[in-house]
C-alpha cells in the first residue's frame, strides 16, 4: 500500500483545500454523489459503521474500533482487518489518508470543522442525526441518511431490503405485545454510567423513543427537548413517572444502579415494587442505525412479554 509522508501529506493538504473550499460553495454537507460507487471507504461515526455494514460493505477505516465493537452489539460484525484512525472526536488525518479512500463519512457536529481537510484527502459526507425536530425527526433522519449511503455506495436495493426488513421487525414485535393484552404501553427510557449518579431520560425527540413509538408503546417522560434527546436527571423525578413501565440500559454491576437499590425513595417507586424495570442490557445501541433499531425492539419487546 502507498503510505504518505508526512510532508506529502501536508503539501496535498493544503493544496487540495483551495479546491475543496471552492467546491463547497455549491454543494451540502452530502453533496450528490460521483457516478463512481465508493468502495474504500472511512466511516467516522459508529452509525455510519453500522450502515455500511448492513449494506454489506466492510470499511477500509474506522474511527474508535474498541469503542464500537462495545457499544454497538449488531450483526454484521466489523472485520478485523479494518484500520483505526482515531477517536471520533479527533480522527487522524495522516491515518485517514494512508488508507486513499474514495468516501469519508461524518457528522457536522463534530467533523464540520475539518470538513475542508477531510474533503482534500476524499469526497467527504457530513450528515446531521440530530436535526431541529421541528423539520425532520431523528428516526426519519436516520433512514434518510441511510438511503443516501446506499445510493453512494450503488445498493440501493440492498438498503430498502434492509429497511423493510426493520418495519417487519417492528410490526411483529407490535403483534406480540397485543397478544399478551398488556394494558401498560407507557414506559420511559433511561440508560445509566459509571461516571455520574444521574440518569438520562430519553425525550419525545429521541429516535430510540420514536422507534419503540413505532410498536405502540407511549413515552411517559415529557422532559425539556434536547438537540440529543434526552435529559439527565436525579432520583427526584422518578416518582412522577411511577406508573410507567421503566426500561433501562445499564451493566447489572453499575454501581449507580445498586446504589439506588438500597435509596428507600426508589424502593418506593410502583414500578420498582411491582418489578416493572426491565434491563435491556449495557449493549443496546440507541444512536444508531436500522439494525440497532431492531435489536432494540427485539430487546424491549422481550423484556416485556418475557418470551
Amino acid at each position: 500500500m502507498h503510505r504518505f509522508g508526512r510532508r506529502q501529506f501536508i503539501a496535498t493538504a493544503l493544496t487540495s483545500a483551495v479546491v475543496a473550499s471552492c467546491a463547497r460553495q455549491n454543494q451540502s454537507k452530502s453533496d450528490t454523489p460521483p457516478s463512481t460507487p465508493a468502495n474504500r471507504i472511512v466511516a467516522l461515526e459508529w452509525v455510519y459503521v453500522e450502515d455500511l455494514l448492513a449494506l454489506g460493505i466492510q470499511p477500509a477505516g474506522v474511527a474508535d474500533i474498541r469503542g464500537y465493537k462495545t457499544f454497538v452489539d449488531v450483526e454484521p460484525r466489523l472485520a478485523e482487518t479494518v484500520v483505526e484512525v482515531g477517536t471520533r472526536q479527533e480522527p487522524s488525518l495522516e491515518a485517514i489518508a494512508q488508507l486513499q479512500p474514495d468516501l469519508i463519512i461524518g457528522t457536522q457536529l463534530r467533523h464540520e470543522a475539518i470538513y475542508d481537510s477531510l474533503s482534500a484527502i476524499a469526497p467527504t459526507l457530513l450528515f446531521n442525526p440530530y436535526p431541529d425536530s421541528n423539520a425532520l425527526s431523528q428516526f426519519d433522519e436516520m433512514q434518510q441518511t441511510f438511503r443516501a449511503i446506499a445510493e453512494r455506495v450503488d445498493r440501493r436495493d440492498v438498503g430498502e431490503a434492509v429497511l423493510r426488513q426493520m418495519q417487519d421487525t417492528f410490526k411483529a414485535a407490535s403483534d406480540r405485545l397485543k397478544s399478551k393484552n398488556q394494558k401498560n404501553n407507557s414506559f420511559i427510557l433511561g440508560q445509566f454510567n459509571e461516571a455520574t449518579p444521574q440518569i438520562r431520560l430519553f425525550t419525545d425527540d429521541a429516535m430510540a423513543v420514536q422507534i419503540l413509538n413505532q410498536i405502540g408503546l407511549e413515552n411517559t417522560w415529557k422532559g425539556q427537548i434536547d438537540q440529543f434527546g434526552f435529559n439527565t436527571v436525579g432520583i427526584e423525578a422518578f416518582p412522577k413517572l411511577e406508573q410507567a413501565n421503566f426500561l433501562y440500559i445499564a451493566a447489572e454491576n453499575n454501581t449507580h444502579l445498586r446504589q439506588l437499590q438500597n435509596n428507600p425513595v426508589w424502593k418506593g417507586l410502583q414500578f420498582v415494587q411491582e418489578k416493572r424495570l426491565y434491563s435491556i442490557g449495557a449493549e443496546t445501541w440507541v444512536f444508531g442505525g436500522p439494525k440497532s433499531a431492531q435489536v432494540l425492539v427485539e430487546k424491549v419487546t422481550t423484556a416485556l412479554t418475557g418470551k
